[in-house]
């Protein structure tokens, strides 16, 4: 029972010794990567509102904003459509492609150039 204990306790100090501590996160080999990187902890944490993936040359982010508004976007990024008079998922659906499609006809024609990953429109 003694060996049992004493291989136990030097088991757990093997496994320890491959952990860091980062981002107030005990980071080891089972530790998923975005809680031991400060950038990615960043990025998962708070993610940016689609709208701001749409850049364009010498443009400010206060001007930005306001392109992106005037679009019909949301000051923080987001966007959502208009509430259908129908409340079904496909009503719903087809108001959210309908929203997408005009602020990406209304991005490009500000000069943006969408910067993301996606974009369901596409």
């Amino acid at each position: 029972m003694n060996y049992l204990v004493k291989a136990a306790v030097v088991l757990c100090l093997i496994s320890l010794m491959a952990c860091t501590i980062g981002n107030g996160h005990i980071c080891g080999p089972q530790t998923p990567q975005a809680y031991c990187d400060r950038e990615a902890y960043e990025r998962l944490m708070h993610p940016k509102g689609i709208g701001e993936y749409w850049e364009k040359p010498d443009k400010t982010v206060e001007g930005w904003r306001s392109d992106w508004v005037s679009c019909g976007g949301r000051p923080n990024g987001d966007y959502s459509p208009d509430k259908p008079e129908d409340s079904s998922d496909e009503a719903f659906q087809k108001a959210f492609k309908k929203k997408q499609s005009y602020l990406w006809a209304c991005m490009t024609s500000k000069n943006y150039h969408f910067t993301g990953k996606y974009w369901t429109y596409r």
